[in-house]
């Protein structure tokens, strides 16, 4: 499988839960539905790794944990808000999380890593900025709109600045090889 394939079929699989939570809502309306389903997809999710025996990454486990505390929540109190602010909650784990050197490694097939060590690790930095933008919007979103609003939200803009984000480090990594394996040709690039 290429990088990119590689590195795809692991984020998808990181972001699926929430993806699912917020398409369920919108179609049916309904958040205790979504929520329940989406708590259900990320423990199926994790009992599928087990029984692969493949790892669970760091970013799989923090969402998972927050959709299980902030869905149940949300059931037990009947209060949507739980829901809403876990997003916020999931982003605030995830910029910790990746301002921690080396979180990006999983996403980069084993060959690679040890030369785009360096650049991960500053892209990592990137990402969380990233998060703590997202964090502040949906902040903003829960106190001042209702739900669907707020759902529409979340099902656009995290995971395309997400996706343009990405892209924009694939893109960069992609060059910075062409780079590399050009310099180990002994020639100098012509501009």
């Amino acid at each position: 499988m290429n990088g990119l394939g590689y590195t795809l079929r692991f984020f998808a699989a990181d972001l699926a839960p929430m993806i699912l939570f917020l398409v369920i809502f919108l179609v049916t309306r309904n958040i205790y539905l979504a929520t329940g389903v989406a708590i259900a997809f990320g423990l199926a999710q994790l009992a599928w790794c087990f029984a692969r025996k493949s790892p669970v990454g760091m970013l799989q486990w923090a969402a998972l944990g927050l959709v299980v505390v902030f869905g149940t929540a949300t059931l037990l109190t009947r209060d949507a808000h739980f829901i809403m602010f876990k997003p916020t909650a999931i982003d605030l784990v995830l910029a910790a999380v990746m301002l921690k050197k080396g979180w990006m490694e999983r996403y980069v097939p084993e060959p690679l890593r040890v030369a785009a060590r360096p650049v991960l690790d500053v892209f990592g930095y990137v990402w969380a900025g990233l998060m703590a933008f997202t964090v502040a919007l949906n902040l903003i979103l829960v106190f001042t709109v209702d739900p669907t609003v707020w759902a529409r939200f979340n099902l656009l803009f995290p995971p395309v600045s997400i996706v343009g984000l990405f892209l924009i480090q694939n893109a960069f990594m992609r060059s910075r090889r062409a780079e590399a394996h050009y310099d180990l040709k002994g020639r100098t690039p012509t501009v």
